[in-house]
């Protein structure tokens, strides 16, 4: 993974974390902070202004932690504020398997991550870890300040920060006396923190400011679009509209503090629903502005250049985690773990979003890893999460419905959006069908101690299939791991032995699928059954070595 866009990652998250102390709608200063008493006067006025920001709080009534190492969701959460990233505060979950919405630890920087990642300021330190608690160095703490700034970073440097360093010096960003490999404290990030917060700030005549185009649209909810620009505009003469069709829909604007980004919200009441609508800058002069418009499809189709993007399936899944059904995941008699049951990208109990590009002939184009992100809007409904191979899948919660939204690369490059209705049912998982794919079985006995016996798996020997209720096939070994849902059980029967060797022998089947076979036995029908009644079958022929 690139070192500079998980370093990138990891200051945004820390910029927009820490929010203002109040008592009684006061906000703290310096002076309330005991661990704060005799710190120069330079440094406790930058924590005052950043306290008044909200920017930072104390890590307790009494105790700013001055000297205290910051980590990464702490971070991620200051850069959200100084860059002014738009945060979604219903979000409870990510799609990095360890910051979880019940980790008491780090379940409060959920939100700051996402708004982090979802404005492309914020990596992991793998595709599915973020490493919520690991501490940032100076050289992190400079990188992702620098490119926030809008800066350009060499990772190719040797050491890899050294660029980071150079750049962060030169914008007074870069805390004094320390190197790149050293731990950054909460000292370190007030006064980067505090620079950055500065340089942020538009200081150019309107005139003089570069040209503004609107870089991304994206629906981050069922009644809100947020919208990125390439540069910081005035707030208090620009303005964005929405139209949906060529129709204008009333919508309220909330700039970000650094004018690069914004939310528009629809009224109370009011849903995005199927079609595109286009956002449209302006109040500004017309040579200041460079693209004007940017847009975003809500539906399950969209068209860019003669290629068609769409989503066929209507997404279907079970409650499994509300129902409880994923609490029988315990990791024994074969079966996967509670962990890998309940996350998406590992979960056969989840549906990959199938995402098709089409041209007007109607040949299908293949797009290996079109999928960039995926969101959704009531993660207490919907569980969504991107592979590492760039395949999007959803999970059930609880029932109800929710909007997932699906960001992907088009075949031109440009990134696209769709956003697609998921709904999750409170009907449990069940088998729905059975088959095998071997129903001859030839297998071999061997004689220890005088007795002939042996042993094979039956999913393994049968080659089994089972279908579920929501059309998800589970192969062999799946159907071991996924049977505390699909419940398919084994017997034995017409067992049959050599008539000159006396009375015929024994064949068991245990829960996990083992089946024993001892004493005299030549023959006999392997039966597999599940719960409707639906059954498949192999004769299993028995040889003696």
């Amino acid at each position: 993974m690139n070192k500079s866009c998980t370093l990138l990652a990891a200051a945004a998250v820390a910029l927009s974390l820490l929010a203002p102390t109040t008592l009684a709608g006061t906000t703290k200063t310096a002076s309330d902070y005991a661990d704060l008493t005799g710190v120069n006067s330079e440094l406790t006025t930058k924590i005052d202004a950043l306290l008044a920001k909200g920017v930072f709080e104390g890590v307790s009534d009494d105790s700013f932690g001055i000297s205290q190492p910051i980590t990464r969701a702490q971070f991620a959460k200051v850069a959200c504020l100084v860059f002014g990233l738009p945060v979604d505060s219903t979000i409870p979950t990510t799609s990095f398997s360890d910051v979880r919405f019940d980790d008491p630890a780090n379940s409060w920087a959920i939100p700051y991550i996402e708004a982090a990642k979802r404005a492309g300021l914020i990596d992991g330190i793998t595709d599915t870890t973020f490493a919520p608690g690991d501490h940032v160095s100076i050289g992190q703490l400079d990188t992702v300040l620098v490119k926030g700034l809008g800066k350009k970073v060499n990772g190719a440097a040797s050491p890899w920060y050294a660029d980071a360093v150079i750049q962060a010096t030169q914008l007074s960003i870069h805390p004094a006396n320390k190197s790149g490999d050293e731990i950054a404290s909460r000292a370190d990030l007030v006064l980067s923190a505090y620079a950055a917060l500065q340089a942020a700030q538009p200081t150019q005549p309107a005139e003089q400011q570069e040209q503004v185009s609107i870089s991304s649209v994206q629906a981050t909810g069922d009644h809100t679009v947020q919208v990125l620009l390439d540069n910081a505009v005035d707030t208090s003469k620009a303005t964005l509209s929405l139209t949906k069709d060529g129709a204008a829909v009333a919508a309220t604007t909330t700039w970000s503090a650094d004018g690069k980004s914004a939310v528009l919200t629809l009224p109370v009441g009011a849903k995005l629903s199927s079609g595109s609508y286009a956002v449209t800058l302006g109040g500004l002069a017309g040579s200041q502005i460079k693209g004007a418009t940017g847009t975003v499809t809500i539906g399950t189709s969209a068209e860019s250049g003669n290629i068609t993007y769409a989503v066929t399936e209507l997404y279907e899944v079970s409650n499994v985690i509300d129902s409880g059904l994923t609490a029988s995941a315990t990791g024994t008699q074969g079966y996967v773990t509670q962990a890998q049951a309940e996350d998406p990208t590992l979960s056969k109990f989840a549906k990959e979003i199938e995402l098709t590009a089409t041209t007007s002939s109607g040949e299908e184009v293949a797009i290996p890893g079109i999928i960039q992100s995926i969101s959704s809007s009531n993660t207490a409904v919907v569980k969504a999460a991107v592979s590492s191979d760039r395949k999007g899948f959803v999970l059930g919660n609880k029932a109800g419905t929710a909007a997932v939204s699906i960001v992907y690369t088009a075949v031109n490059g440009a990134t696209k959006q769709m956003t697609i209705p998921v709904t999750v049912k409170d009907v449990n998982v069940a088998a729905d069908m059975i088959e095998a794919g071997e129903s001859s079985i030839e297998h071999s006995l061997t004689v220890t101690g005088g007795v002939y016996s042996s042993h094979f798996n039956a999913y393994e020997k049968m080659d089994l299939k089972i279908t579920d209720n929501y059309g998800i096939e589970y192969e062999v070994n799946e159907i071991q791991q996924y049977n505390f849902a699909l419940g398919t059980m084994f017997y034995a029967e017409d067992i049959t032995g050599d008539p000159d060797a006396g009375s015929a022998g024994t064949v068991t089947v245990e829960a996990d699928g083992a089946v024993h076979i001892r004493g005299n036995v030549n023959k006999f029908t392997l039966t597999a059954l599940i719960p409707n009644g639906d059954k498949a079958y192999a004769s299993v022929d028995v040889t003696r070595d």
